[in-house]
Protein backbone atom coordinates (compact mmCIF):
# COMPACT_ATOMS: atom_id res chain seq x y z
CA UNK A 1 0.00 0.00 0.00
CA UNK A 2 1.34 3.39 -0.81
CA UNK A 3 0.67 6.11 1.33
CA UNK A 4 -0.34 9.61 -0.06
CA UNK A 5 -1.08 12.66 1.40
CA UNK A 6 -4.05 14.82 1.19
CA UNK A 7 -3.63 16.28 -2.18
CA UNK A 8 -3.08 12.78 -3.50
CA UNK A 9 0.69 12.67 -4.43
CA UNK A 10 2.64 9.63 -3.39
CA UNK A 11 4.54 10.36 0.46
CA UNK A 12 7.62 8.97 -1.00
CA UNK A 13 7.80 11.71 -3.55
CA UNK A 14 8.24 14.36 -0.72
CA UNK A 15 10.79 12.48 1.25
CA UNK A 16 13.49 12.40 -1.43
CA UNK A 17 13.54 16.38 -1.36
CA UNK A 18 12.73 16.53 2.52
CA UNK A 19 15.85 14.24 2.97
CA UNK A 20 18.12 16.13 0.85
CA UNK A 21 16.90 19.67 2.34
CA UNK A 22 17.73 18.21 6.36
CA UNK A 23 21.16 17.02 4.64
CA UNK A 24 21.76 20.54 3.54
CA UNK A 25 21.23 22.45 6.52
CA UNK A 26 22.73 20.10 8.73
CA UNK A 27 25.65 20.62 6.55
CA UNK A 28 25.51 24.54 7.05
CA UNK A 29 25.28 24.29 10.31
CA UNK A 30 28.27 21.97 10.74
CA UNK A 31 30.38 24.92 8.77
CA UNK A 32 29.48 27.39 10.91
CA UNK A 33 30.20 25.80 13.82
CA UNK A 34 34.01 26.30 13.95
CA UNK A 35 33.78 29.37 12.28
CA UNK A 36 31.86 30.47 15.39
CA UNK A 37 34.24 28.38 17.90
CA UNK A 38 37.01 30.61 15.73
CA UNK A 39 36.26 33.36 16.71
CA UNK A 40 39.58 34.96 18.41
CA UNK A 41 39.00 36.90 21.60
CA UNK A 42 42.11 39.06 21.86
CA UNK A 43 42.91 41.71 25.31
CA UNK A 44 44.85 44.15 25.95
CA UNK A 45 46.55 45.69 29.68
CA UNK A 46 47.97 49.12 29.26
CA UNK A 47 50.08 50.85 32.14
CA UNK A 48 48.25 54.78 31.55
CA UNK A 49 44.97 56.03 30.25
CA UNK A 50 43.15 55.36 26.80
CA UNK A 51 42.49 59.11 27.01
CA UNK A 52 46.38 59.92 26.98
CA UNK A 53 46.42 61.10 23.51
CA UNK A 54 50.25 58.53 23.77
CA UNK A 55 51.25 55.45 23.76
CA UNK A 56 48.03 54.36 25.62
CA UNK A 57 45.75 55.51 22.84
CA UNK A 58 47.72 53.92 20.56
CA UNK A 59 47.26 51.16 22.02
CA UNK A 60 43.80 50.84 22.21
CA UNK A 61 42.69 52.54 18.75
CA UNK A 62 44.93 49.53 17.61
CA UNK A 63 42.93 47.21 18.96
CA UNK A 64 39.44 48.50 18.20
CA UNK A 65 41.02 48.21 14.52
CA UNK A 66 41.89 44.60 14.69
CA UNK A 67 38.44 44.08 16.45
CA UNK A 68 36.67 45.68 12.93
CA UNK A 69 39.03 44.17 10.78
CA UNK A 70 38.83 40.40 11.95
CA UNK A 71 35.70 40.43 13.82
CA UNK A 72 37.10 39.70 17.00
CA UNK A 73 35.85 40.29 20.71
CA UNK A 74 38.24 42.62 22.70
CA UNK A 75 38.48 43.79 26.25
CA UNK A 76 41.02 45.95 27.99
CA UNK A 77 42.10 47.03 30.98
CA UNK A 78 43.80 50.34 31.64
CA UNK A 79 45.80 52.16 34.47
CA UNK A 80 47.75 48.37 35.25
CA UNK A 81 50.78 48.82 37.78
CA UNK A 82 53.59 46.38 37.50
CA UNK A 83 52.26 44.58 40.42
CA UNK A 84 49.16 43.79 38.74
CA UNK A 85 50.13 43.23 35.09
CA UNK A 86 50.27 38.81 35.55
CA UNK A 87 47.11 38.72 37.18
CA UNK A 88 45.49 40.15 35.09
CA UNK A 89 46.92 38.74 31.97
CA UNK A 90 46.03 35.11 34.18
CA UNK A 91 42.79 36.39 34.51
CA UNK A 92 41.95 36.87 30.66
CA UNK A 93 43.79 33.54 29.82
CA UNK A 94 41.53 31.99 32.05
CA UNK A 95 38.58 33.56 30.25
CA UNK A 96 39.95 32.28 26.59
CA UNK A 97 41.13 35.08 24.96
CA UNK A 98 43.33 33.94 22.73
CA UNK A 99 45.70 36.59 22.20
CA UNK A 100 46.96 38.81 24.83
CA UNK A 101 48.65 42.16 24.51
CA UNK A 102 51.30 43.32 27.71
CA UNK A 103 51.16 46.90 26.58
CA UNK A 104 54.17 48.13 28.22
CA UNK A 105 57.99 47.92 27.97
CA UNK A 106 57.84 47.00 31.68
CA UNK A 107 55.12 43.99 31.20
CA UNK A 108 57.65 41.43 29.73
CA UNK A 109 58.32 39.30 32.81
CA UNK A 110 54.55 39.07 33.86
CA UNK A 111 54.15 38.01 30.17
CA UNK A 112 56.61 35.56 30.40
CA UNK A 113 55.43 34.03 34.07
CA UNK A 114 52.16 34.17 32.59
CA UNK A 115 53.26 32.60 29.25
CA UNK A 116 55.05 29.74 30.58
CA UNK A 117 51.15 28.14 32.43
CA UNK A 118 49.16 28.96 29.55
CA UNK A 119 50.53 27.31 26.36
CA UNK A 120 47.58 27.44 24.37
CA UNK A 121 47.81 30.87 24.73
CA UNK A 122 49.67 33.55 22.46
CA UNK A 123 51.09 36.44 24.81
CA UNK A 124 52.83 39.77 22.62
CA UNK A 125 55.15 42.01 25.15
CA UNK A 126 55.90 45.13 24.35
CA UNK A 127 59.21 43.91 25.33
CA UNK A 128 60.80 40.18 27.02
CA UNK A 129 63.74 39.68 28.51
CA UNK A 130 63.68 36.20 26.05
CA UNK A 131 61.03 34.67 24.53
CA UNK A 132 58.92 31.37 24.61
CA UNK A 133 56.98 29.31 21.96
CA UNK A 134 53.89 30.99 22.98
CA UNK A 135 55.22 34.40 24.00
CA UNK A 136 56.57 37.28 21.22
CA UNK A 137 56.90 40.48 20.78
CA UNK A 138 56.36 44.26 19.44
CA UNK A 139 58.37 46.88 18.93
CA UNK A 140 57.30 50.53 18.41
CA UNK A 141 59.78 51.13 15.51
CA UNK A 142 59.48 55.16 16.36
CA UNK A 143 62.96 56.00 16.59
CA UNK A 144 62.63 56.01 12.67
CA UNK A 145 60.25 58.81 12.78
CA UNK A 146 62.47 60.39 15.43
CA UNK A 147 65.34 61.17 12.83
CA UNK A 148 62.85 62.54 11.12
CA UNK A 149 61.89 64.55 13.95
CA UNK A 150 65.46 65.50 15.00
CA UNK A 151 65.99 66.99 11.08
CA UNK A 152 63.04 69.34 12.08
CA UNK A 153 64.07 70.18 15.18
CA UNK A 154 67.16 71.40 14.17
CA UNK A 155 65.77 73.07 10.83
CA UNK A 156 63.56 75.25 13.12
CA UNK A 157 65.99 75.73 16.28
CA UNK A 158 67.05 79.45 16.64
CA UNK A 159 69.35 78.51 19.49
CA UNK A 160 71.36 75.71 18.56
CA UNK A 161 69.94 73.94 20.93
CA UNK A 162 66.92 71.19 21.57
CA UNK A 163 65.25 69.19 23.72
CA UNK A 164 64.12 65.83 24.41
CA UNK A 165 62.28 64.10 27.41
CA UNK A 166 61.08 60.37 27.69
CA UNK A 167 59.92 58.23 30.55
CA UNK A 168 62.11 55.37 31.75
CA UNK A 169 65.70 54.75 29.38
CA UNK A 170 64.25 50.89 27.84
CA UNK A 171 66.23 50.07 24.60
CA UNK A 172 63.39 51.70 22.54
CA UNK A 173 63.41 55.21 24.13
CA UNK A 174 67.48 55.00 23.69
CA UNK A 175 66.99 54.11 20.15
CA UNK A 176 64.70 57.42 19.95
CA UNK A 177 66.79 59.62 21.75
CA UNK A 178 69.56 58.61 19.75
CA UNK A 179 68.01 58.69 16.77
CA UNK A 180 66.54 62.34 17.38
CA UNK A 181 70.38 63.21 17.78
CA UNK A 182 71.37 61.68 15.03
CA UNK A 183 69.16 63.13 12.78
CA UNK A 184 69.23 67.05 13.94
CA UNK A 185 73.22 66.75 13.68
CA UNK A 186 73.03 65.84 10.07
CA UNK A 187 71.16 69.49 9.84
CA UNK A 188 73.05 71.17 12.00
CA UNK A 189 76.65 69.31 13.18
CA UNK A 190 77.28 71.74 15.93
CA UNK A 191 73.72 71.74 17.53
CA UNK A 192 73.29 70.55 21.02
CA UNK A 193 70.96 68.07 22.41
CA UNK A 194 69.49 67.99 25.61
CA UNK A 195 67.80 64.83 27.05
CA UNK A 196 65.95 63.63 30.19
CA UNK A 197 64.60 60.45 31.63
CA UNK A 198 61.80 60.96 34.19
CA UNK A 199 61.90 57.58 35.72
CA UNK A 200 58.29 56.56 35.19
CA UNK A 201 56.11 56.33 32.06
CA UNK A 202 53.52 58.70 33.20
CA UNK A 203 54.07 61.70 35.80
CA UNK A 204 53.39 64.91 33.79
CA UNK A 205 54.21 67.10 36.63
CA UNK A 206 57.66 65.80 36.37
CA UNK A 207 57.75 66.03 32.45
CA UNK A 208 56.88 69.56 32.12
CA UNK A 209 59.42 70.05 35.23
CA UNK A 210 62.28 68.19 33.06
CA UNK A 211 61.24 69.93 29.92
CA UNK A 212 61.16 73.78 31.29
CA UNK A 213 64.01 72.84 32.92
CA UNK A 214 65.68 72.37 29.25
CA UNK A 215 64.49 75.49 28.06
CA UNK A 216 66.18 77.76 30.61
CA UNK A 217 69.36 75.71 29.13
CA UNK A 218 68.65 76.85 25.91
CA UNK A 219 66.49 74.90 24.19
CA UNK A 220 63.89 76.32 21.82
CA UNK A 221 62.24 72.92 20.50
CA UNK A 222 61.57 69.92 22.39
CA UNK A 223 60.58 66.74 21.45
CA UNK A 224 58.07 65.11 23.87
CA UNK A 225 58.01 61.36 24.56
CA UNK A 226 55.96 61.76 27.34
CA UNK A 227 52.49 63.53 28.43
CA UNK A 228 53.55 67.11 30.17
CA UNK A 229 55.93 68.04 27.80
CA UNK A 230 53.90 69.81 25.61
CA UNK A 231 52.81 71.91 28.32
CA UNK A 232 56.01 73.00 29.35
CA UNK A 233 56.04 74.46 25.43
CA UNK A 234 53.13 76.12 25.66
CA UNK A 235 54.34 77.95 29.49
CA UNK A 236 57.64 78.61 27.81
CA UNK A 237 56.11 79.34 24.11
CA UNK A 238 58.86 77.14 22.61
CA UNK A 239 57.89 74.49 19.70
CA UNK A 240 57.10 70.84 20.14
CA UNK A 241 57.05 67.75 18.69
CA UNK A 242 54.48 65.14 19.38
CA UNK A 243 54.52 61.48 19.75
CA UNK A 244 52.61 58.65 18.86
CA UNK A 245 49.32 60.36 18.07
CA UNK A 246 48.89 64.12 15.86
CA UNK A 247 48.84 66.48 19.49
CA UNK A 248 48.67 69.45 17.38
CA UNK A 249 45.45 70.13 19.14
CA UNK A 250 47.21 70.45 22.70
CA UNK A 251 49.14 73.20 21.41
CA UNK A 252 48.12 74.60 17.59
CA UNK A 253 50.74 77.07 17.58
CA UNK A 254 53.46 75.26 19.26
CA UNK A 255 53.18 71.69 18.32
CA UNK A 256 55.07 71.66 14.87
CA UNK A 257 54.39 68.19 13.91
CA UNK A 258 53.99 64.81 15.70
CA UNK A 259 55.95 61.51 15.36
CA UNK A 260 52.86 59.01 15.07
CA UNK A 261 52.30 55.32 15.35
CA UNK A 262 49.31 53.39 14.68
CA UNK A 263 49.33 50.15 16.05
CA UNK A 264 46.33 48.76 14.31
CA UNK A 265 48.36 47.06 11.67
CA UNK A 266 50.55 45.62 13.35
CA UNK A 267 47.66 43.89 15.90
CA UNK A 268 45.64 43.09 12.75
CA UNK A 269 48.41 41.05 11.53
CA UNK A 270 49.33 39.22 14.68
CA UNK A 271 45.48 37.87 15.38
CA UNK A 272 45.11 37.04 11.76
CA UNK A 273 48.29 34.90 12.16
CA UNK A 274 46.43 33.66 15.19
CA UNK A 275 43.96 32.50 13.17
CA UNK A 276 45.77 31.12 10.57
CA UNK A 277 47.82 29.28 12.99
CA UNK A 278 50.84 30.92 11.20
CA UNK A 279 51.82 33.08 14.06
CA UNK A 280 55.78 32.74 15.27
CA UNK A 281 57.48 33.68 18.02
CA UNK A 282 59.56 36.52 17.24
CA UNK A 283 59.60 40.49 17.11
CA UNK A 284 57.11 42.09 15.00
CA UNK A 285 57.66 45.71 13.64
CA UNK A 286 55.84 47.82 11.50
CA UNK A 287 57.49 51.64 10.42
CA UNK A 288 58.01 53.96 7.96
CA UNK A 289 57.95 51.37 5.04
CA UNK A 290 54.48 49.89 6.10
CA UNK A 291 52.71 53.31 6.64
CA UNK A 292 52.57 52.73 10.79
CA UNK A 293 55.08 55.50 11.45
CA UNK A 294 54.51 58.93 9.95
CA UNK A 295 54.47 62.40 9.95
CA UNK A 296 51.42 64.26 11.41
CA UNK A 297 50.36 66.85 9.55
CA UNK A 298 52.10 70.68 10.17
CA UNK A 299 49.12 72.42 10.18
CA UNK A 300 50.59 75.86 8.70
CA UNK A 301 53.89 75.69 11.14
CA UNK A 302 55.86 74.19 8.94
CA UNK A 303 56.54 77.78 7.80
CA UNK A 304 58.62 77.94 10.89
CA UNK A 305 61.01 75.48 9.23
CA UNK A 306 63.65 75.84 6.64
CA UNK A 307 62.76 74.71 3.18
CA UNK A 308 65.58 73.41 2.72
CA UNK A 309 64.94 71.36 6.07
CA UNK A 310 61.38 70.13 4.86
CA UNK A 311 62.47 69.11 1.29
CA UNK A 312 65.55 67.13 2.94
CA UNK A 313 62.97 65.52 5.58
CA UNK A 314 60.76 64.28 2.33
CA UNK A 315 63.72 62.76 0.70
CA UNK A 316 64.37 60.76 3.71
CA UNK A 317 60.94 59.47 3.64
CA UNK A 318 61.55 58.83 0.30
CA UNK A 319 64.42 56.96 0.59
CA UNK A 320 63.30 54.75 3.95
CA UNK A 321 60.94 53.31 1.92
CA UNK A 322 63.08 52.53 -0.56
CA UNK A 323 65.31 50.74 1.50
CA UNK A 324 68.87 53.44 0.35
CA UNK A 325 68.24 54.74 3.70
CA UNK A 326 68.39 52.97 7.31
CA UNK A 327 67.82 54.81 10.76
CA UNK A 328 70.44 53.83 12.74
CA UNK A 329 69.53 51.73 15.42
CA UNK A 330 71.67 52.35 18.63
CA UNK A 331 70.60 51.53 22.16
CA UNK A 332 73.25 51.87 23.75
CA UNK A 333 72.88 53.38 26.72
CA UNK A 334 73.40 57.19 28.62
CA UNK A 335 74.09 59.17 31.37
Amino acid sequence: MVHQDKSGLPLRRWLKPLAMLVTFVSTLFALALPALAATLKIAMILPGPITDNDWNSVGYNGLQTAAKALGAEVSYVENVTDADAERLLRDFADRGYGLIFAHSFSFGDAALNAAEDYPNTIFMAGTAASLAPNLGTYSNPDYQGAYLAGMLAAGTSKTAAIGWVGGMPAPNMLANLHAYEAGAKEVKPEIKVLHTFIGSWFDPPKAKEAAIAQVEQGADVLSAQGVGVIDAALAKNVFALGAMTDQNFLGPKNVLTSVTWDLGPLVTAVGQAVIDKTWKSENWSMGVSAGSVQLADFHGLDSNVDPAVIKAVEDKIAAIKAGTFEVPLDTTAVE
